[in-house]
């Protein structure tokens, strides 16, 4: 067993740093360091030996039920199909309407389905709704 004094260093979980880090031993209890002063951050707290163990850790959680890939990728191909106009290029400086076609560089060929003012669409892509900057 090893035996603590005071201003020894050791190593325990600084509650400010959220890390476990070098400390000096301020006070000790029944041989047991009580409170420290962590080296990093210069702030006594009471000494604890490793970080708090989170809320439900070491439990085995539950697989979310995903959301069906396939029903969202009909979706959208049912709201590109819904306008036969042609897809507008993508860019911020521009004024989109509902129901317009949009193509951007990264997300592919979208549909908008509702404004949000003053300067913002949202858009319906292959991979799930953007929201994005758009003209006034």
């Amino acid at each position: 067993m090893t035996e603590y004094k005071i201003s020894d260093e050791i190593v325990c979980y600084c509650s400010k740093c959220k890390l476990e880090l070098n400390a000096r031993i301020v006070r000790v209890e029944a041989d047991k360091p009580k409170r420290v002063l962590c080296l990093t951050c210069n702030v006594e707290h009471a000494y604890r030996k490793s970080a708090p163990a989170k809320a439900g850790e070491g439990k085995v959680r539950k697989k979310r039920a995903s959301s069906p890939k396939v029903d969202q990728e009909a979706e959208w191909k049912q709201k590109l199909d819904h306008g036969g106009k042609a897809p507008k290029a993508y860019a911020m400086d521009k004024v989109f309407v509902l129901d317009d076609r949009v193509e951007h560089q990264v997300f592919g060929v979208g549909v908008v389905v509702s404004l949000v003012p003053p300067d913002k669409i949202n858009v319906y892509f292959q991979d799930g709704l953007k929201m994005m900057k758009c003209g006034v």
